[in-house]
């Protein structure tokens, strides 16, 4: 069975002036399948985008495999050590179904 690939989107996010990256933490909670973007059995990985650069607003998208035990959040953050910025957060559960 060939497992359906899903998008979210953070819908659009207003960049805070300090916001300098979207960081986005994947967590895989199955304990028997690894997923691509290299998120091994029961790991956990981030990947980011400069958003320093956006003057006003910006949208993160998220294609992934359709697996319930597959999560992934979305923090606006500062330049290092990366300290997340309140209102700035979306949560899987508030990720918008797109595709």
């Amino acid at each position: 069975m060939i497992a359906k690939r899903v998008t979210f989107s953070t819908g659009i996010l207003r960049r805070p002036t300090r916001t300098k990256f979207a960081l986005v933490d994947v967590v895989n909670f199955n304990k028997k399948c690894s997923r691509r973007v290299t998120v091994a059995p029961h790991k956990s990985v981030f990947l980011f985008a400069d958003v320093s650069k956006v003057k006003f607003k910006y949208e993160v998208r998220i294609t992934q495999l359709h697996d319930r035990k597959l999560v992934t959040n979305v923090t606006g953050v500062t330049n290092a050590p990366f300290t997340p910025q309140e209102g700035d957060t979306v949560l899987q559960r508030s990720l918008i179904k797109i595709k």
